[in-house]
């Protein structure tokens, strides 16, 4: 969990931190598994299905990143899935804020599937690499919009977990249907996080960055699109926030990613740049 939460604070961090979050999140439900077969209790129960849930996040960040280690790009994918399937089942009763992390978590794995397709990490067999993209961005879209319901019904919107999902939402709708789309859900992200966690708090100050840049260039584009029109009649229109900035946003979700790869996301469990993982 710690390793996850440094990797998901930095846009750069290495893929060595998401090894060791994988082998330790491995070890941990190794060993909460063990207490399960000894005692089954609820606290016991509790403790093996937040391993899963780490467990979950960890390798759907290594997914993200090409795989590590003794994983494959897949192989780490598999766990991932297993691993949050198997936290859900354990949940299935709990209360909706617990339920709402693990849609999270799913959410956050489509997230790094669609991008390991992008990067080139993964392939499909069934369906071309702009279809599966698309299909597992819908995906994530729909679960961190549930996430999100779940966590506004039992915390409010203005509460940390709650804007993890309102981070990504806004990341999601702005991979699907671009920049606009997500500008009013950057905005709200942006003030949540002034009122709790200040306006000086590096999380604050990249959702401050992401929606500047995004009202920028909208104000550009305006511009633009006032001045004369050029031969053929069309307006050429403004440049939108850069990958760097929408990954960082994501990052600030808790899903992180090197600044070096396409689309850099790792995912943050409080959640992951709920990008190694999503928003914290």
């Amino acid at each position: 969990e710690l390793l996850n939460k440094w990797a998901a604070s930095s846009p750069e961090y290495s893929k060595d931190i998401m090894i060791r979050a994988a082998e330790y999140a491995v070890d941990a439900v190794e060993v909460f598994s063990n207490l399960m077969t000894m005692e089954e209790n609820d606290l016991n129960e509790r403790k093996y299905s937040e391993g899963l849930y780490w467990m979950g996040l960890n390798f759907a960040t290594l997914c993200r990143l090409g795989g590590g280690g003794k994983w494959s790009t897949q192989q780490a994918y598999d766990v991932a899935n297993s691993s949050l399937s198997d936290c859900q089942k354990l949940r299935v009763t709990a209360p909706d804020e617990r339920r709402a992390e693990v849609i999270f978590a799913q959410g956050v794995l489509c997230f790094c599937k669609a991008e390991a397709v992008l990067s080139g990490f993964l392939r499909s067999t069934k369906m071309d690499k702009e279809q599966l993209v698309e299909r597992k961005y819908m995906q994530a879209l729909q679960l961190f919009e549930h996430a999100n319901q779940l966590w506004t019904g039992v915390y409010g919107e203005k509460h940390l977990e709650t804007v993890k999902a309102i981070t990504m939402i806004g990341t999601l709708l702005h991979r699907l249907q671009g920049a606009q789309a997500g500008m009013e859900w950057y905005r709200k992200e942006l003030k949540i996080r002034e009122e709790l966690q200040g306006e000086m708090h590096p999380r604050t100050q990249q959702a401050r960055r992401m929606y500047t840049s995004l009202l920028d260039a909208k104000l550009q584009a305006e511009r633009r699109a006032g001045a004369p029109h050029n031969q053929a009649g069309v307006v050429r229109g403004g440049s939108s926030a850069s990958q760097s900035q929408i990954s960082a946003a994501a990052a600030a979700a808790g899903v992180a990613g090197p600044s070096s790869a396409p689309s850099p996301m790792a995912v943050d469990g409080q959640a992951p740049n709920p990008p190694p993982a999503f928003p914290k």
